[in-house]
């Protein structure tokens, strides 16, 4: 079957159609049939039109970074690029003699989304500001006239439907040609792309629901409907004032003014589809979630929506599920450290996986089990259980065996923001919101279902963590209000706020951070009691390793269940101690035996260095709950993770991991930064990722449907049909033959929700290389 392709940016003239398809430029005749293919270049391109006389082509082109303007012969050939603005610009069309290009752009512009039309010959040269004003659309008329439009397109029309605010399109009218410009109409909706053809101006609005062309006079009277789509938005409609092209749903369209009649335009594309070939990529590139088996020999990660597992430096990678067209999240090692469980969304919504890598079985799908959207899951340390924070801002538990779930805790207010588990598995500790801004660390105890507040927060109390030895449970709070004066304006402000504190979990304890009085040489006499205490230990479970065996029911050698902890809960939250460190950006603390690991960042970055992921510039301190000090272990971390064992620690540094013992400052040998064993280093180049652009496309469609679903601000949806609109679009994906195509189709997709800040970004797009240029800082005329 011929290739249909995803057509977008038409202009016409005479009998010959051009449009862009796999962001390159494509020819047809005005009646459709087989495309030729006009570029083939390494950047996109878009907006082409063709000169009054149909012998060139000026178009939008990214073929050295910025979108600049670009011209070409309409038949093939090289292209020559005119401006150099280094801003977002849109070829509107050419002046009525043909000699210059007209188009938008918001170079020089304070903000963005204010552009103004600008005119550049043929042959290039400094472009001219026209005077209009702020504008982004034009059309002139047979007698001089000329129409303008001001807000188009300053959204995509079709990516904000029905969009009744102050940024709505709207046209003005000079009608004679004089500089006497009058606002056109007054439609109750948004109004795009004008187009000047006769007598008539013809334009795109959704002021009754659906994008549809309609024209008017140049005076505004006597508007009429000339299409009536009632699926797909009428798209960049353009003209050669004698027709009009536009397309819908990717489909091609051809209006003619005339008879007023619209005619579905069959266009074959023969394109060999390279942008949907497979390919490889670096796993560390698209690293999402790692995890390390509890006894700290094997990392658990996800790169790119697909699950991995490795020894840290030994043996064979392995890939857990399907290949492609599935997204895989939270990839974690369950207690027996044996199998693994993630999160996927292979059934069309998210799903709990088991994954049994010693064997051949089929993964275990929990299809039974629903919980929306996931925010955290953790694995029980001692039993086939996990818990998952989902979107609901609830706190479920999941057991894996009995195929069973039941919601623990629920928020009124926002998500609950960080689970763990307690050594013994009994406990689950986590951050819950009161109110909007304020969030205490409350205790669940598994068996009974009960929960209790374990602190009273001034702001936010997060990140909870427990100490190997079930004594003190740890947290990070905005407590702390040291404000500080700007250089810039008089005014004040909290850099830092957020310290590390311990929860001291039985009420007879006494504080971990007040030293005890002892004697000369009585710290060595308690270093060999516990030598010794561990000697005894080891011996004692050599002698019941058989009934140990037997116990532990298959799980790995060296895991027993854990003694069971002490949580006092009178009074508990009265037993909240600061750690003596300075207040400070910290973002994670973890303990460890004899000590609690810290993740800080600094107050110097500036404020695009801050964001809700980190990047590489963070610190690992540890605080010695023996010698009562703080120690800098590693620089450069984005995040880190222990084993479930607590000795073993993992740390992500840019694009790299780094597998150490815990609570020691990493090997400084010669090797430096090479991967080893000797340097903890994992070579991430072993993982062989493979993506098919074809099924990952299909995949990221159904996520970003179901996202909207999941987390609408509205339960009704604004009473769309949102299943409806998921059968409406995804036969389109299948036509999707670039990035940028399926990034264009998910706004038209959220655009149906007809609600503002519903955005995309981001993506795998074709680039070229980016030319970085250099500006004088100095306008002159």
């Amino acid at each position: 079957m011929p290739s249909q392709g995803y057509v977008r940016f038409p202009g016409i003239f005479q009998d010959q159609i051009v449009f862009v398809s796999e962001d390159d430029l494509w020819l047809v005749a005005s009646d459709g049939g087989r495309a030729e293919r006009l570029t083939a270049g390494v950047g996109e391109v878009s907006y082409p039109r063709f000169s009054p006389d149909g012998k060139q082509l000026a178009f939008v082109g990214r073929e050295e970074g910025p979108s600049e303007v670009f011209v070409m012969p309409a038949s093939g050939g090289s292209a020559q690029r005119l401006t150099f603005h280094s801003g977002m610009c849109r070829v509107l069309g050419w002046s009525p003699d043909g000699e210059e290009i007209l188009y938008a752009s918001n170079a020089g512009q304070f903000t963005g989304r204010f552009e103004v039309i600008y005119a550049v010959k043929t042959e290039g040269g400094l472009p001219r500001q026209l005077p209009f004003g702020m504008a982004n659309a034009i059309s002139y008329g047979p007698q001089g006239g000329v129409v303008i439009g001001r807000n188009i397109n300053i959204r995509e029309f079709s990516h904000w439907k029905r969009y009744r605010g102050g940024r709505v399109g709207h046209l003005w009218c000079d009608v004679s040609g004089d500089g006497d410009f009058q606002r056109l109409l007054q439609l109750n909706g948004n109004i795009a792309d004008p187009c000047w053809v006769g007598e008539r101006i013809y334009f795109l609005s959704d002021h009754d629901g659906i994008g549809n062309i309609y024209s008017c006079t140049p005076t505004g009277e006597d508007v009429r409907q000339h299409t009536t789509h009632q699926d797909f938005y009428a798209r960049h409609l353009s003209s050669d004032r004698q027709r009009l092209v536009y397309h819908a749903g990717a489909d091609l369209y051809l209006f003619d003014p005339n008879s007023d009649s619209v005619r579905h335009l069959e266009v074959e594309l023969p394109s060999l589809r390279t942008q949907r070939n497979r390919k490889f990529v670096f796993a560390a590139s698209y690293l999402d979630t790692y995890a390390l088996h509890p006894q700290g020999h094997a990392v658990a990660l996800t790169t790119r929506g697909k699950a991995f597992s490795m020894g840290n430096w030994e043996g064979p990678v392995l890939q857990h599920g399907e290949p492609d067209g599935v997204r895989y999240r939270f990839l974690e090692w369950l207690n027996d450290g044996k199998r693994l469980v993630a999160i996927c969304d292979a059934p069309g919504r998210e799903t709990l996986v088991v994954f049994n890598p010693e064997d051949a079985s089929e993964p275990k799908v929990l299809s039974d089990i629903e919980f929306g959207r996931a925010v955290k899951l953790a694995v029980s340390p001692t039993d086939d259980i996990v818990a998952i924070t989902n979107h609901r801002n609830e706190l479920l538990v999941v057991d894996l065996e009995a195929n069973s779930s039941r919601v623990l805790d629920r928020s009124d207010y926002r998500r609950i923001m960080g689970i763990t588990w307690s050594p013994d598995g009994r406990w689950l500790a986590y951050g819950f919101p009161l109110a909007s801004r304020k969030t205490a660390i409350k205790l669940c105890n598994l068996e009974s279902g009960e929960t209790h507040l374990a602190t009273e927060p001034v702001l936010l109390d997060i990140s909870p963590s427990f100490d190997p030895d079930g004594k003190y449970l740890y947290f990070l709070g905005y407590r702390i209000f040291n404000p500080v004066y700007d250089n810039l304006h008089f005014d004040l402000g909290f850099p830092r706020g957020v310290k590390p504190y311990a929860i001291m979990l039985q009420r007879d304890q006494r504080s971990p951070f007040i030293p005890e009085p002892k004697a000369p040489g009585e710290k060595e006499k308690e270093k060999e009691k516990e030598k010794e205490e561990t000697k005894n230990k080891q011996q004692g479970d050599s002698n019941g390793a058989e009934e140990t065996a037997q116990e532990s029911n298959g799980k790995e050698e060296g895991t027993t269940r854990p003694t069971s902890i002490v949580i006092d809960l009178d009074g508990i939250t009265s037993r909240v101690l600061p750690f003596p460190v300075t207040e400070g950006r910290f973002y994670a603390i973890r303990g460890i035996k004899g000590k609690a690991l810290f993740l800080s960042f600094s107050t110097d970055e500036d404020i695009h260095d801050i964001d809700d992921e980190p990047r590489a510039r963070g610190n690992i301190d540890s605080y010695d709950f023996e010698s009562y000090k703080t120690e800098r272990l590693i620089d450069g971390v984005r995040g880190f993770d222990l084993s479930r064992n607590y000795k073993t620690l993992i740390y992500n540094s840019g694009h790299r991991l780094r597998v150490v013992k815990a609570g020691e400052k990493p090997p400084k040998g010669e090797n430096g930064e090479r991967s080893g064993r000797e340097t903890g280093w994992l070579n991430l180049h072993r993982i062989k990722v493979s993506v098919q652009p074809a099924a990952e496309w299909k995949q990221m469609f159904a996520e970003a449907w179901r996202l909207q679903r999941e987390q609408f601000w509205a339960e009704d949806m604004s009473g769309i049909d949102w299943d409806a609109v998921y059968a409406q679009y995804a036969p389109l994906v299948d036509r999707v033959g670039s990035r940028s195509e399926l990034s264009d189709l998910l706004w038209e997709l959220q655009g149906e929700l007809g609600t503002s800040h519903a955005y995309e970004s981001g993506g795998e797009y074709r680039h070229g290389p980016y030319y970085r240029q250099g500006f004088l800082g100095v306008d002159w005329s």
